[in-house]
């Protein structure tokens, strides 16, 4: 009989790995410092517009390496896999999937992480289970463009099923508690630990507001377009994920503006240096059920770069409870200060005070964190 010589983190993921970066990657990469970590991606059809990429028909799964002790798990399901008779056989397949592949690896499950609304935990597979809500899934179906009810009906049964649950807001928190009846750790998002692009001189701050990550509905464009009639230098780093045709429109009006600068999506490793030169980072998201349960990463990687940030009122923010970050009411309040940031010779003053506060919530203190949940110890 063979002896397993490891064990693994399996972590069923909410996106692609290639897609764009959220919580699931981050939190993966800061767990794999510590542990193995099998990501297991979203189920790929046979066929269809989402196959691209998809692993043999035999054995219907293919694992990838993608840092060291980062798997990446590929599993083939039939098409239609979103109607409940045939989701029933891709969750069996996945579950089927993982034990193949943690027998090939040699290793066992010592936790099986769900970050996902549309996934369910794999019960033949052995370790704790950790329910991981990201964002009021119920909330956001519309948004991620999944059915309400089979959102609602996943979650309920990933609850019951769960030995411990986390959250990243203290308000999505109690709202999975009063459904659960269970108790609901928070565990926000983090941001890395950054050190300054420019070590041997200070980094030089251009007149310009920043605005990073992906532009949707969450964003209030009330904000945006009062930034953009306001003349002051807007630059935006991050790819549109927009669905609604008012948004679609609101932003393309925003984007053409003559003071707005629309760089697209950026590699990580390009990003830093960038964000380092705003004069302020902007978080201006809309005040909404779907965005009062969210944390945005955003925030906190602004002020891991040493920059000041500018928001809108959301929990999240009032959770950080953070001088470095100022917190509007009406987009006239907003304008007002980003205008003053920008104005403000004495960024660099404060910098590392900002990525001191940062270096409190970085993702490896998270995965220190929800190594600990998975030991049992919740203290």
């Amino acid at each position: 009989m063979n002896t397993v010589n490891s064990e693994v983190i399996v972590m069923i993921a909410g996106s692609r790995w290639e897609d764009t970066r959220g919580t699931d990657h981050r939190l993966a990469e800061a767990l794999a410092k510590r542990s193995r970590v099998l990501w297991v991606d979203p189920p790929v059809p046979i066929v269809g517009p989402a196959s691209e990429g998809k692993p043999s028909m035999f054995p219907g799964y293919a694992i990838d390496g993608l840092r060291p002790d980062l798997l990446c798990l590929r599993v083939l399901v039939p098409p239609g896999f979103t109607r409940a008779f045939i989701r029933s056989v891709a969750t069996r397949l996945q579950a089927r999937a993982i034990r193949l592949a943690l027998a090939e690896l040699n290793a066992e499950s010592i936790a099986k992480i769900v970050l996902s609304p549309r996934e369910r935990f794999p019960h033949s597979v052995s370790g704790k289970n950790i329910l991981h809500v990201t964002d009021d899934w119920v909330a956001g179906a519309e948004l991620m463009g999944l059915s309400r009810a089979a959102v609602q009906s996943t979650l309920a049964r990933n609850l019951a099923d769960a030995d411990v649950v986390c959250a990243v807001s203290p308000y999505l928190a109690d709202r999975v508690e009063q459904q659960s009846q269970k108790r609901v750790v928070v565990l926000p998002n983090g941001c890395a630990a950054h050190l300054p692009q420019t070590s041997e001189k200070e980094v030089v701050r251009r007149p310009v507001a920043g605005l990073i990550g992906q532009l949707n509905e969450r964003i209030d464009m009330d904000y945006l377009e009062a930034l953009a009639d306001s003349g002051i230098p807007v630059e935006v780093i991050g790819p549109r994920r927009d669905r609604s045709a008012e948004t679609s429109a609101r932003l393309d009006r925003f984007l053409e503006s003559e003071n707005v600068l629309w760089r697209g999506e950026m590699p990580e490793s390009l990003l830093w240096a960038e964000i380092e030169e705003f004069a302020v980072g902007l978080t201006p998201y809309a005040d909404n059920e779907f965005n009062r349960a969210s944390f945005p990463i955003k925030t906190l990687d602004y002020l891991s770069a040493g920059v000041p940030v500018i928001a809108t009122d959301l929990p999240a923010v009032r959770w950080l409870n953070s001088e470095w970050i100022k917190v509007v009411q009406s987009p006239e309040e907003f304008v007002s200060s980003v205008r003053t940031a920008i104005g403000d010779g004495d960024q660099n003053t404060d910098a590392q005070q900002r990525r001191n506060f940062a270096s409190h919530h970085t993702w490896d203190a998270r995965a220190r964190r929800l190594l600990d949940l998975i030991a049992g110890n919740d203290s």
